[in-house]
């Protein structure tokens, strides 16, 4: 059986907040796709899960934030993201920061 096929999340012209810290995850790897011109995402992703960034930002930049520690028994996010001015920003929240704003 082939897994779905799921649209890549697009936005543009605006800011998105992709909180991942209280996404349930039932494989031991996810991917997550993400089109954006002209506006600034901020994933927020739980500390001790794996996360891996690729893709491009033109006339933008990528910044990864907190500890990124590398956890083999740990599950893993693979952010796929093309960026057109604006910035992808990974923020990595500490277990005892995961309910704040």
């Amino acid at each position: 059986m082939r897994p779905r096929s799921r649209p890549p999340a697009q936005h543009s012209f605006a800011d998105l907040d992709f909180d991942l810290r209280h996404l349930t995850i039932d494989q031991w790897q996810t991917t997550v796709t993400v089109l954006t011109a002209f506006g600034n995402i901020d994933f927020y992703v739980p500390e001790g899960v794996n996360v891996d960034v690729s893709g491009i930002s033109v006339i933008g930049h990528r910044r990864d934030w907190g500890r990124d520690t590398y956890r083999p028994d740990a599950p893993a996010i693979h952010l796929r993201v093309l960026g057109f001015v604006g910035t992808i920003d990974v923020w990595r929240v500490p277990q005892d920061m995961r309910d704040a704003s």
